[in-house]
C-alpha cells in the first residue's frame, strides 16, 4: 500500500517507521528541510510512562486566574479577540472537573504505557544514541497542601508499581544532590523511578535517517494543502510542488493539522499554546541535575541531556507567532538559575519556542475519519515525545486492519463530534 505521511516530527517519523516496517511503501511530506524541526524541536525531553497526565486539572481555573498577566505565569492567556482560541478555553476548562480530568488520565495512561513499551523494543533493536537516559523524574512541590494532593492522587492507582514514591525535601536532595544549591523552598516531592529522558529533535532526526536508508521518500520543504476525493476516500494529496497520489494518507502536522483537515474534519478543537525552553550548556559546570526534574508550581521540566541542561515548559495561549517572549524566557531562565545556580553558563544558552498541537481534554487524536482512508494522528500536546511509538504503532495496526493493542477509548476523533 503506497502510504502518505504528513509531517515529519517525531509523531510522523515513528509512524513512518512502524508502517515501513508492515512493508507498505511511505513517503512523508514535510514543510520544513529537515525532520524534527518545529513542535519536536526543543521541548522537555521527558518521557513519560506512568506520569502523562491531561493539562485540565482541577487546580487549573484558579491558577489561570490567579496568575492573569504575570510574564511568569504557567499557563498565560494573552487577551485577544480570537473566537477560536475563547471557544477553544472553555471547552478546555470543561474538561478542569475531577471526574473529566480522571477519565482522561485513565485514557492517557493506556496509550503513555504502550508507548514506553514500543520505545524500548525501538532503542533495543535500532541503537539510537539521542542523550537517552533512565534515571527517572522527580516532581517537585513548593507547598504541602499541593505535595498532599499529588501524594493522594497517586494512591488513586490500584497498582502500586505505578505509583511514585512521596519523599519530603531532604530526601529529594539525598537522590538529586544537585538540589542542594537551590535557592529556593520545596516541601518535597514525588520520585517515578521507571521515567525517562531523552532528545526528541535527535531522536526524530536519526530515525528519520535510517528510514530514508530503508527506502521511506521524504519530500521536505513541500506543504500539503488539500485533499481530492472520490466517493468515500481520498484519492491525492495537493501540495505546493504538485499532487501526489496515495492509496492511505496519515495527517501528523501538528498545529497544522486542524487547518488541513478543517474541509474534512471541521471544528476538529486542536489549539497551537506557545510553550519555551532554554537549553543551558553544562561543560566546566558541576551542578546540573542528572535526573529528570518537574517543578510542580511552575510547570517547568529539567533533563540532563549530555552536556546540556533543557529548561522548558509553560503555555502561552493567544501567541500570535513561534517568535520567543523575552520576558517569558527570563522568567524561564530565572527559575531555572533559581533551582540549579550552578548548573551552566546561563547567559548562553539556547532559547526556543515552539507551537503544541492541544486538545481540550488533553489526549490526542487518533484513527479513522469518515473517509475510509483517511486517517489522523495529532492533537498530542506537549505529550508527543512520550506517546509517538504507541501513536504510531496504533497506525500501523488500523491500517493493517488489526485491532490495536489497547482500547481506543477517548482517544478517537468522533469524540469531537
Amino acid at each position: 500500500m503506497k502510504v502518505i505521511i504528513v509531517g515529519a516530527g517525531v509523531i510522523g517519523i515513528t509512524t513512518a517507521y512502524y508502517l515501513e516496517a508492515e512493508g507498505h511503501e511511505v513517503t512523508v511530506v514535510e514543510r520544513q528541510d529537515r525532520a524534527g524541526m518545529e513542535t519536536s524541536f526543543a521541548n522537555a525531553g521527558q518521557l513519560c510512562r506512568y506520569t502523562a497526565r491531561p493539562w485540565a486539572g482541577p487546580s487549573v481555573p484558579a491558577m489561570i486566574f490567579r496568575e492573569m498577566g504575570r510574564a511568569s505565569a504557567p499557563y498565560l492567556v494573552r487577551l485577544r479577540f480570537d473566537p477560536q482560541m475563547w471557544r477553544w478555553l472553555v471547552s478546555f476548562l470543561a474538561q478542569c472537573r475531577t471526574s473529566k480530568y480522571q477519565k482522561t488520565r485513565s485514557n492517557l495512561l493506556r496509550i503513555a504505557i504502550h508507548s514506553s513499551n514500543l520505545m524500548d523494543d525501538l532503542i533495543a533493536r535500532e541503537n539510537i544514541d539521542f542523550d537517552h537516559c533512565r534515571y527517572g523524574v522527580l516532581h517537585l512541590f513548593q507547598d504541602q497542601k499541593s505535595l498532599d494532593y499529588a501524594s493522594e492522587d497517586e494512591r488513586r492507582f490500584a497498582n502500586a508499581d505505578i505509583r511514585g514514591e512521596t519523599l519530603d525535601y531532604a530526601s529529594c536532595v539525598a537522590i538529586e544532590p544537585a538540589l542542594n544549591q537551590c535557592q529556593t523552598s520545596f516541601a518535597g516531592g514525588i520520585l517515578h523511578q521507571h521515567e525517562q529522558t531523552g532528545d526528541a529533535h535527535q531522536f526524530t532526526a536519526k530515525l528519520a535517517r535510517i528510514l530514508a536508508g530503508r527506502g521511506v521518500s521524504f519530500e521536505y520543504g513541500v506543504e500539503a494543502q488539500k485533499f481530492i476525493t472520490e466517493g468515500e476516500s481520498v484519492s491525492s494529496l495537493i501540495t505546493n510542488g504538485g499532487t501526489i497520489k496515495a492509496d492511505a494518507i496519515v495527517i501528523g502536522a501538528a498545529t497544522n493539522s486542524a487547518k488541513l483537515l478543517s474541509p474534512m474534519c471541521p471544528n476538529l478543537p486542536i489549539y497551537p499554546v506557545k510553550g519555551y525552553s532554554i537549553t543551558i550548556p553544562t561543560g566546566g559546570y558541576n551542578g546540573a541535575p542528572k535526573i529528570g526534574i518537574h517543578d510542580s508550581s511552575r510547570k517547568i521540566g529539567f533533563s540532563r541531556l549530555g552536556d546540556r541542561l533543557r529548561a522548558a515548559g509553560t503555555a502561552e495561549f493567544g501567541a500570535p507567532n513561534t517568535q520567543p517572549s523575552q520576558s517569558r524566557i527570563e522568567a524561564l531562565r530565572d527559575r531555572a538559575r533559581t533551582i540549579f545556580p550552578g548548573a551552566g553558563n546561563f547567559e548562553a544558552a539556547q532559547t526556543w519556542a515552539g507551537l503544541r498541537p492541544m486538545t481540550p481534554d488533553g489526549a490526542p487524536v487518533l484513527g479513522q475519519t469518515k473517509w475510509k482512508n483517511l486517517f489522523v494522528n495529532t492533537g498530542h500536546g506537549s505529550l508527543g515525545w512520550s506517546l509517538a511509538c504507541g501513536s504510531g504503532h496504533i497506525l500501523a495496526d488500523l491500517l493493517a486492519g488489526r485491532a490495536p493493542r489497547i482500547d481506543l477509548s477517548g482517544l478517537t476523533v468522533d469524540r469531537f463530534f
